[in-house]
């Protein structure tokens, strides 16, 4: 029962706020105002993670890198735990998928209490058509690379030629 109301949007939203780990949360930053949504990693998130903290390669993942690059994608995604790419990622100028800024560190305050950082990255469109961000991805690599997580926006954003929008994801450990 509790599994399942991990996988709503309200058990997401928990789970974040609880530190469970594998539940991170994308803020998105558009026009000066913020918005929030929840997400889990999926399974090739964990296989990255798990590579990562054994120092060896596990579960198909030959080559394990931090996941720090974020991707904008221009579809409302159906997440599923073995979702292994972005559907409808976008490679439009100034919105294709870039590295992160590492940053905002919150260690524990308790044994084995939780943890998180955050990647932010700010995209600045540079086509003169809108182009509608719907959901962003957290890779390992610029391009092709394991994806770690994914998650629809709260909101849609209509970029046009020099508008901008932030993306922030705090990933909990």
């Amino acid at each position: 029962m509790i599994k399942k109301l991990l996988h709503t949007k309200a058990g997401a939203y928990l789970g974040f706020k609880l530190g469970v780990r594998g539940y991170n949360r994308v803020e998105a930053i558009f026009n000066g105002k913020s918005s929030y949504s929840y997400n889990a990693r999926v399974n090739k998130g964990a296989d990255l993670m798990a590579s990562l903290f054994s120092g060896t390669s596990l579960n198909s993942i030959t080559s394990p890198l931090p996941p720090k690059y974020i991707a904008l994608s221009t579809s409302v995604l159906t997440p599923a735990a073995g979702d292994t790419t972005l559907s409808g990622e976008t490679a439009v100028s100034g919105l294709a998928r870039s590295v992160g800024t590492i940053g905002g560190y919150t260690g524990p305050v308790s044994l084995d209490g939780g943890a998180s950082y955050t990647i932010t990255k700010t995209f600045t469109a540079g086509v003169t058509g809108p182009t509608v961000i719907q959901s962003t991805g957290l890779f390992d690599a610029a391009s092709t690379g394991n994806l770690c997580a994914e998650a629809n926006l709260s909101s849609s954003y209509s970029l046009g030629n020099g508008d901008t929008l932030q993306i922030v994801w705090t990933v909990n450990l």
